[in-house]
This record gives structure tokens, sequence and C-alpha cells, in this order.
């Protein structure tokens, strides 16, 4: 993680999704989205402090970011023992409290499910918030821009969402290209993430790297191509 998570506090967004290659595109379309808005993504895999627990670094991870998304596609199930993951609902709950114990003037929430119905037979207590219901990536990557949009009252996300969807395209067909030190050639986290800065840098979306002191925060990760 950066070193001082809460200097970037209000520009930052917790993202909460599953951890595994079939979820792969989905984390890409909320990760860009947060990126094409001009904003900073956090996640469970930037956390790498040995001496520090997994859970404290959530709390400061999640209290350090104005905003968070949770995807809940995961309810069911899975392997042998046909048992389901709990870290994403644990990872959102934290994050409701912090909400609702501060009324929303300190984090604020979205919540994403792919069964427009199904969430209210797993997680009932979500009706009255209003989940976003997505059936592809692409849907995934436009709701999260457009909750951003409407959330920040940001001057600078100006652009339409039929153009963000265009930049993620390129970012998809770019990434294909990408020769990565993940299994299989596959590109890190790190390096889907900075092909995700550079993009959207070109297009006029993120600046964080427009002084050397941003530069020196938000250091550059070498990338090789196919």
């Amino acid at each position: 993680m950066r070193a001082n998570l809460a200097a970037f506090q209000q520009y930052q967004v917790f993202l909460n999704y599953p951890f595994d290659e079939d979820a792969e595109s989905l984390s890409m379309a909320l990760h860009f989205a947060v990126v094409a808005a001009g904003l900073l993504p956090v996640c469970a895999m930037d956390m790498t402090s040995p001496d520090k627990p997994r859970l404290s670094m959530l709390v400061d991870a999640i209290t350090s970011c104005q905003y968070s998304a949770h995807d809940l596609s995961r309810c069911t199930g899975e392997g042998n023992g046909n048992l389901a993951r709990f870290n994403m609902p644990v990872e959102m709950g934290m994050a409701l409290f912090h909400a609702l114990h501060n009324q929303s003037s300190s984090h604020r929430c979205a919540f994403f499910v792919t069964g427009q119905h199904d969430y209210k037979r797993f997680a009932s207590d979500l009706s009255g918030l209003d989940p976003y219901f997505y059936d592809s990536d692409d849907v995934l990557l436009l709701r999260m821009y457009e909750w951003l949009r409407d959330n920040l009252n940001a001057a600078f996300i100006t652009r339409p969402s039929a153009e963000i969807g265009d930049i993620y395209s390129e970012f998809k067909t770019r990434l294909l290209l990408l020769r990565g030190a993940g299994k299989d050639g596959r590109p890190s986290h790190h390096e889907s993430q900075e092909l995700m800065y550079q993009i959207a840098a070109a297009r006029g979306l993120w600046d964080w790297r427009a002084n050397r002191a941003g530069q020196l925060t938000f250091k550059e990760v070498p990338l090789s191509w196919k």
C-alpha cells in the first residue's frame, strides 16, 4: 500500500471483489472505472505489510477511503466442500458500518449484484440500499463509473459513459499484448493497473503523475510486451 493512505482519502476507492481468474474481468472493470474517474483504487491485493495483521490493514484501508464498491456475485458454495467464501461479506460489513457510523459523511458504499433479486435471499439487509445489477464486465464498468460521477460531484469527472466504454475496450485489447509476470505469463495485478494508469493518463483522465511528487508517490511499473 502507499505509505500514507490517509493523505489521499478523499480520492481513494476501496474495491472488494473475488480474487481468482474467473472474476478477473470484474476486477478489471471496477479498477478501470475508478482510474477513468481520475481516482485511486485500493484493494486487499495492495496490502503487503508482513508485520501487520491482515484485518488491521483492511481497517486502515477502508477508513482511508472516501468510497468503496462491493461485488456480491459469489454467493454459493464451491469445490468438494461446497464452501462459500466470506472475505467479501466481511469487508463489505466493515465498510458499511464505517459509512453508517459516520452517516455517510466520510464514507459511501456501492453494491453490485449479478442477479436482480437473488441477493434478497442471501443478503436481505441490502434491500433498502438499491444494489446495482450487472450481467457483464462492460456493464459493471459503466455502473461503477456512473456511480462515482453521481456521488463525487467532481468537476473533473465529465466524460460520457460511452467514451469510457470505448477506452476500456482499448485497455482490454492492449492487455492481451502485455507479457506479464503472473501465472502463465498473465499480467500481475500491478502490471494491469499500470496499463490502466498509462491509458487513462494519455486520454487526460488520470493526472496523478503530472508532477515530480506524484511520480515519486505513484511509481511507474515497468511493462513488457509480446
